[in-house]
């Protein structure tokens, strides 16, 4: 019977990867996420922010290349990394920072990138080699198929009858895991494909915003490109608010304005009657007019 060498050892192995530890910034962001989910349902989106920024590494994690056990949990790493960066987008974005918004898309969509060029080669050889590997197994099981159900089907077997199902069994598994591994390393590099495109749409929303809001500050009459003025009309203008729909429509405007306003107290007052922590300001009743005497 034609004998069929096993995988090499260096490669990984199921279990390795099974019990590889759980990635530390999945981990904070698990934690992390009921509590942001929280302040934004309350509309506290500064607060929620914060909350998220905490979660930033002042450095980026190096992607290291070593071997494939190094790669898939880098993969894994950039990808919990790049979810952070997606709920901070989110939230920057609801707290009216838009820059810090689009910053962040911009290093999502970097990291994302990164990580999908650094396993795109090596993934994609592996994945070659467990199709070959299959493939060979393939054929051993096939052109010795007949003797496989003898031996299969012997109730007793001698030692050296044994040793040969043995070894056929052996084959049927190693078939098995190549088909598994095939589907773990492209499943990696299609998800990773994946997310490395998801956030060319988010860099664009928020460019489109923030290009938006200075068309409207450049075409404001009063004061062409001054966004202090810009802001102290709008906010001025009950009109303005009322067409922000509900009170988290209204949130995100009032907040955009407070950033780029800070020292608006126009602004945070109306903040302050958003969240009912000052009375609104009462419109002032026309004043009669006066009938002239009839002569």
């Amino acid at each position: 019977m034609r004998t069929y060498a096993l995988l090499p050892a260096l490669l990984l192995s199921a279990a390795l990867v099974a019990q590889a530890p759980a990635a530390s910034f999945g981990d904070r962001l698990k934690a992390e996420r009921p509590a942001v989910e929280k302040l934004m349902v309350d509309l506290q989106y500064p607060e929620a922010l914060k909350r998220v920024e905490s979660l930033l590494p002042a450095v980026k994690p190096a992607f290291d290349k070593t071997n494939n056990q190094t790669m898939v949990q880098s993969t894994s790493d950039y990808m919990d990394l790049c979810q952070t960066y997606r709920l901070a987008l989110e939230t920057a974005d609801a707290a009216g920072s838009w820059e810090k918004a689009l910053d962040y898309a911009k290093t999502a969509k970097a990291l994302s990138a990164e990580s999908y060029a650094a396993i795109k080669e090596p993934f994609t050889q592996t994945i070659a080699y467990y199709v070959q590997a299959g493939a060979r197994a393939k054929q051993v099981l096939e052109e010795n198929d007949a003797r496989i159900k003898e031996l299969k089907g012997k109730s007793v077997l001698d030692p050296g009858e044994r040793q040969e199902l043995d070894l056929a069994i052996g084959v049927e598994k190693e078939q098995v895991e190549d088909a598994k591994w095939v589907k773990f390393f492209q499943t990696y590099l299609d998800v990773t494909k994946r997310e490395s495109e998801t956030y060319d749409p988010m860099v664009k929303v928020m460019e489109d915003k923030l290009k938006g809001e200075v068309n409207q500050v450049e075409e404001y009459k009063a004061g062409k490109g001054d966004k202090l003025k810009w802001v102290e009309a709008v906010v001025s203008s009950p009109a303005y608010l009322e067409a922000q729909g509900d009170k988290a429509g209204k949130a995100r405007f009032l907040y955009r304005l407070a950033v780029l306003d800070p020292e608006s107290k126009k602004v945070q007052h109306q903040l302050d009657v958003l969240f009912g922590r000052a009375p609104a300001t009462p419109v002032k009743a026309a004043k009669p007019v006066k009938k002239g005497k009839k002569g």
